[in-house]
């Protein structure tokens, strides 16, 4: 998806279809959205982490650690603070409430690792979205890639005049931030109207047929992917109704 996180390479998951993709990810995000144990939660991150390194991407991990660590620790915060009367411990419910999100933003990651930009497009697409959707979503995601690259150059051109951002208190950082928005802002701007030349040019209309026919067909890996993910959620659902039980 980001240029930043998705690199191609000869891995079991990097070859399987958008469509197992993005339906392996749904199940994987649903079981830990829906999931307050703490045990389980963190046998989830070690799968998750398993994953990634079976796709050959953990560099991944690596490079966002800081901020899922920061993330963790804020959402570890806030739930220990603001959330009382939880059987079986305030600290123990927000350490889970933690891994929680953290495992949620890994499979988001995971996704991106492994799915280009456009596989994600056609993906939806093969899964029964309109055109126009899947379009405007590939868009979102680019025009993100081109914000953050925009970003990053500012800063860099500040700190050739010699205001580095990345220097001082956090306070210091923020008010040296605060004058970057002004060109970022008119970046934007200028690369929408560009963009909008650009579809205008090509001929674009939402309205346009794509065909995908031919091109995508689900293998054995995929299949087996998908069972193993429906047997997921049937062992979830019936470990939700035998907790609800007891």
């Amino acid at each position: 998806m980001s240029v930043f996180f998705y690199t191609k390479k000869d891995s079991f998951f990097h070859a399987l279809d958008p469509r197992t993709k993005i339906l392996s990810s749904a199940v994987l995000f649903s079981i830990a959205a829906f999931c307050n144990n703490l045990y389980f939660l963190v046998g989830l991150l070690c799968l998750i982490t398993l994953l990634f390194c079976v796709a050959k991407s953990f560099s991944n991990i690596s490079k966002m650690a800081g901020l899922f660590g920061i993330i963790g620790l804020a959402t570890f915060i806030l739930w220990l603070l603001f959330y009382n009367g939880v059987q079986g411990g305030r600290t123990i419910f927000a350490l889970s409430m933690s891994l929680r999100f953290i495992n949620l933003l890994l499979v988001g990651l995971f996704l991106l690792s492994i799915t280009s930009l456009e596989e994600f497009s056609n993906g939806l697409m093969l899964l029964g979205m309109p055109y126009p959707v899947a379009f405007a979503f590939s868009l979102s995601f680019r025009l993100v890639v081109v914000f953050i690259a925009t970003g990053f150059t500012i800063v860099e051109a500040q700190k050739v005049r010699g205001n580095n951002v990345q220097e001082g208190s956090i306070i210091k950082r923020i008010q040296a931030y605060a004058p970057l928005l002004v060109p970022l802002i008119l970046n934007a701007v200028k690369k929408a109207e560009t963009l909008t030349l650009a579809l205008e040019s090509k001929g674009f209309s939402p309205q346009n047929k794509i065909s995908l026919k031919g091109r995508y067909r689900l293998k054995v890996a995929d299949w087996t992917v998908l069972a193993i993910c429906a047997g997921a959620v049937v062992c979830r659902v019936i470990m939700i109704f035998l907790a609800h039980q007891g």
